[in-house]
């Protein structure tokens, strides 16, 4: 019996049609949004893409123009890092400003701003899971000593800067460790594209933490496949545990890891040594324990924020309230929760709205939803810019350069109501530009997934389709869930491009 064919089959018949609905929902948004793409742009967007084809048409018969390209390419590299991280800095000065929503309470307990706090005193009773980031916020609003939130929410993104960049690093070197250094280029540009240079740094929350934690998967495992390595495996069990206290729908790759360990496993017909699973279990263990245990105690006895265990929310909630509306937040399905305080009662509660919503619907229109939540969920290039109220409001910045002053008009626009600037979801029109692109790698990730099945590439398979289902079962209704999967999906969109180019050069495409 052929399991790794099996295995592959099986992960297909869910990603394929999930990609399917994606690539549609991705493309039905761009009719409206060129729409607002202003005039003079799409002229010059035509005139780029002309000059790329004549470019791309001279490089192929002018070798000269290559080899000159092969001998300065580190110096070009040199100066595209550099130009990102002014580009970077002047996001930074530029967008830095309010925010709503949760990341808005850990600036507020940590300065222990009792007018605002008093209503949502209990917050991190409801999301405990959210508490490793209260502390990380908290212990470098210490170390440097920043006396004001402003001050406080500017540092935090400039370290948003530093995670992000080191992210981009470790997938570069991880994917060209676990595949090849064409496609280590393909995936770290898509990344820079349409996350690096798009203001995602302005707003401090677990969502950029989410990619780090991804790309150090990806890392050690790229070092470690066979998890020989004790100190790695110790290294893996410290990054599972940062994992699940910072946000627990990352470990689902650590799942994909051990359904493919344990197929190709079956595969080779390789003898189960059990002295080898006491070592990795023990070195993977001793890592997740020397962290998640001193966490998980400091949160029941810390001075930064009162945790009572019995009001968390449960696990039906979110299933619940995925199944409402577009499949997102839904604020009367939070308040009832709120107002039972009875753990049992929550839940049994949660499980009747299940029930409810579901007898509602029916299968076939269970079905059509999740389609439609499917779209949702990965249809925004823009990874759900603006799409939550109070986003980003009020930037601090006033004494501007012209280049900062044109970024600000560019993500941002004035509220009539408010009178305040607040984060524009249309990007001033651009957004079509990375929505365009996102339409482009969820192709190539289609392209990737058809007639492949090596060990690494379904772990990849696996991961995507976990995250695309726990989205689909849980809270989602925005691309901004997706983030936490973008070291992944990018991978897998890099894989599509570099055995689209095997195929048209005629090369041996391999795909492990």
């Amino acid at each position: 019996m052929n399991t790794k064919n099996i295995s592959n089959t099986v992960v297909n018949l869910f990603l394929i049609p999930l990609l399917i609905i994606s690539i549609c929902g991705s493309i039905s948004l761009l009719p409206l949004l060129i729409q607002l793409v202003p005039n003079k742009v799409i002229i010059i967007f035509v005139i780029l893409l002309m000059l790329a084809y004549l470019g791309h048409f001279w490089a192929t018969v002018k070798y000269t123009f290559i080899k000159v390209l092969n001998k300065i390419k580190k110096i070009l590299v040199i100066v595209f890092i550099f130009a990102t991280l002014i580009w970077q800095t002047l996001l930074i000065r530029a967008l830095s400003g309010e925010f709503g929503w949760d990341p808005r309470f850990f600036v507020e307990y940590i300065y222990r701003i009792s007018s605002n706090i008093s209503d949502d005193k209990i917050y991190f009773s409801l999301y405990p899971n959210n508490f490793m980031l209260l502390v990380i916020e908290k212990v470098f609003q210490v170390i440097f000593n920043i006396k004001t939130p402003d001050g406080l929410i500017l540092g935090l993104n400039i370290l948003n800067v530093v995670i992000i960049d080191i992210s981009a690093l470790l997938l570069f070197l991880s994917i060209k460790k676990l595949f090849n250094r064409r496609t280590a280029w393909f995936t770290t540009f898509l990344y820079w594209i349409l996350y690096m240079i798009w203001p995602f740094a302005v707003i401090p929350y677990s969502d950029n933490w989410s990619i780090l934690v991804g790309t150090l998967f990806l890392f050690i495992y790229s070092k470690n496949q066979n998890f020989k390595n004790l100190f790695l495996n110790f290294c893996f069990g410290i990054i599972t545990a940062f994992a699940l206290l910072m946000k627990p729908s990352t470990v689902i790759s650590i799942i994909a890891i051990v359904i493919i360990k344990t197929i190709f496993c079956l595969q080779q017909n390789q003898k189960i040594k059990i002295k080898r699973i006491i070592e990795i279990a023990v070195s993977l263990g001793l890592g997740f324990i020397i962290l998640y245990s001193p966490v998980k105690s400091y949160q029941q006895h810390n001075h930064i924020a009162n945790i009572e265990s019995s009001r968390k929310m449960p696990l039906t909630h979110f299933i619940a309230m995925g199944m409402s509306g577009g499949g997102g937040y839904n604020a009367s399905d939070v308040t009832k929760n709120i107002e039972i305080r009875s753990p049992r009662k929550r839940n049994n509660y949660n499980i009747k709205l299940i029930r409810e919503r579901l007898s509602k619907m029916g299968f076939g229109g269970y079905l059509k939803f999740l389609v439609q939540k499917q779209i949702n969920n990965t249809a925004d290039g823009s990874f759900g810019w603006a799409a939550e109220g109070n986003y980003l409001y009020a930037p601090f910045g006033r004494h501007l350069n012209r280049i900062e002053k044109h970024i600000r008009t560019l993500f941002m626009n004035k509220d009539v109501n408010q009178g305040y600037l607040i984060a524009d979801a249309n990007m001033g029109g651009y957004k079509f530009f990375p929505q365009i692109i996102w339409v482009v790698a969820l192709v190539f990730m289609l392209f990737a997934t058809i007639g492949d099945s090596g060990e690494t590439l379904q772990f990849l398979k696996y991961t995507i389709v976990g995250g695309f289902v726990f989205l689909l079962l849980f809270e989602g209704g925005r691309s901004r869930y997706l983030i936490q999967f973008l070291p992944y999906l990018f991978t897998l969109s890099g894989l599509g491009i570099d055995k689209f180019i095997s195929k048209y050069k005629n090369e041996k495409v391999s795909i492990s």
